[in-house]
């Protein structure tokens, strides 16, 4: 298959599964809920070794806005730095200015701090205020590779964003398209833009044993557990090769 499918994993028992059915990367993040931030460094280093493909690592200080104060990026720096102590290294990065456009100045320090990483720029350019411009500035730092939904909550809605990224992205940068990519809509979000891979999240809820004592005071205990979806990842798989893709 040509179409290269990444899954976004927030355990060990997720990446297990996304090697087990033939994903060609996994993503390593915590709290997938709140669009993942960065994860533990231990479970980054067993990822790595029960997933054949690349380990992409999210850093992503916190959930919410991608406009960081200096705090922050002294965090994200910090985190860069250490990941970069694996080899191979790849990680999936991304900052806005308060214009809404990327922030070039600190970005440039981020990859300074890992020059033998492959950098990914993450969803922060969703959130863009022009995710065209925001592209072109992705291409001219030199990014890897651009993950987007085409600014849409849905990959599926912004077709025309994600067709033009790939039609002006050099051969050295790749698109992966994210946002809602299932198997029943895998095949016409491929073949309608172009994108060369695919990025989803294959977590489902699973019933976790309630704790003598509740671990929080403000609401229910042990409803929050999490297991690999393994019929997602097998039917994207399955339904890109069954299409040629």
């Amino acid at each position: 298959m040509r179409t290269r499918v990444e899954v976004c994993v927030g355990s060990v028992a997720e990446a297990r599964s996304a090697a087990a059915f033939g994903a060609h990367s996994v993503e390593v993040c915590s709290w997938l809920p709140a669009g993942g931030v960065t994860p533990s460094f231990g479970m980054v280093q067993v990822v790595r070794t029960v997933q054949r493909g690349i380990t992409r690592v999210l850093i992503r200080p916190s959930a919410g806005s991608f406009v960081y104060g200096g705090d922050e990026k002294e965090v994200i720096l910090r985190d860069v730095e250490r990941f970069a102590t694996n080899s191979p290294c790849a990680m999936v990065v991304g900052a806005l200015d308060a214009n809404g456009l990327v922030d070039t100045g600190f970005l440039r320090e981020v990859m300074a701090a890992a020059p033998a990483a492959e950098f990914t720029f993450h969803r922060a350019i969703d959130q863009s205020g022009d995710i065209r411009q925001a592209f072109e500035q992705c291409v001219d730092l030199g990014f890897h590779r651009v993950l987007t939904s085409g600014g849409a909550r849905l990959a599926m809605d912004a077709q025309d964003h994600l067709t033009w990224m790939v039609a002006q992205a050099p051969r050295a940068v790749s698109v992966a398209a994210a946002g809602g990519v299932t198997p029943k809509n895998v095949v016409e979000l491929v073949e309608r833009t172009g994108v060369p891979e695919v990025h989803f999240a294959a977590q489902r809820s699973i019933n976790g044993t309630p704790l003598k004592v509740p671990m929080n005071s403000t609401g229910p205990d042990g409803g929050l557990c999490t297991g690999p979806d393994e019929e997602k990842i097998r039917g994207v798989i399955k339904v890109l090769m069954d299409a040629g893709l």
